[in-house]
């Protein structure tokens, strides 16, 4: 059975010195989960993961990002109805403070901490799971600043 190919992007930004994290709200539809969540999206044929993750970006919130970042992690995960089997590379990308412009997937935003974010975002695999995601972008982040 072929994998499913996709990106998984927290977009991030300084705020006064203090890390901020995007959490994005998708426009409901009957089989997406509308609760906060991050950027995904597929791998197009030909283009590389860090190439999807950039345009994604681009497509989603209007912004291009300053830098980009690999995360160590890979989410592996098949979909419980159609048994489909999925693997989404981890990237974190840092923007500036230009206004987003949403596209048709999302409709609100909020910029949060660290904390309120692990708390925000709908997420089907464990928090445990999630902070070490966090913990190693937060430890990136302090290597490049």
């Amino acid at each position: 059975m072929n994998i499913v190919k996709k990106v998984w992007v927290i977009v991030y930004r300084l705020d006064e010195g203090a890390v901020k994290i995007l959490a994005l709200r998708p426009n409901p539809e009957p089989d997406i989960n509308s609760d906060y969540y991050v950027i995904t999206g597929g791998i197009e044929k030909g283009e590389s993961s860090k190439q999807a993750a950039i345009r994604e970006t681009e497509e989603e919130i209007g912004v291009t990002p300053l830098s980009i970042l690999r995360l160590d992690k890979t989410l592996h995960y098949a979909d419980k109805l159609t048994g489909k089997k999925y693997s989404e590379y981890c990237f974190a990308v840092q923007i500036d403070q230009s206004p987003l412009t949403l596209n048709e997937e999302h409709v609100d935003y909020k910029w949060l901490s660290v904390k309120n974010f692990v708390k925000t975002i709908w997420w089907i695999g464990s928090r445990d799971k999630l902070m070490d995601i966090l913990v190693e972008l937060m430890a990136l982040i302090s290597d490049n600043t």
